[in-house]
């Protein structure tokens, strides 16, 4: 059975990738991975959103450190 969405800590937001520019992109990003922006995930694509969210059990959360808000998503599969 797959595991569940593992949680980001907010120590980790160093770690999210900001930046996926293509389909191609999005599908080669290894299991683990978070993905995110400040923005509410509107930096993305519709269709690299749309990859990201094939890959996640979770879809995307909200987060929020001190004043920022992140959205982001982990690749699961």
């Amino acid at each position: 059975m797959p595991q569940t969405q593992p949680a980001v800590e907010v120590s980790e937001f160093s770690k999210i990738i900001t930046r996926v520019t293509c389909e191609s992109e999005a599908r080669a990003l290894p299991n683990g991975t978070a993905v995110g922006d400040t923005w509410g995930g509107r930096s993305f694509t519709d269709n690299v959103a749309a990859v990201l969210e094939s890959r996640s059990c979770n879809g995307w959360r909200e987060l929020e450190e001190g004043q920022t808000r992140w959205t982001f998503i982990v690749i699961e599969r």
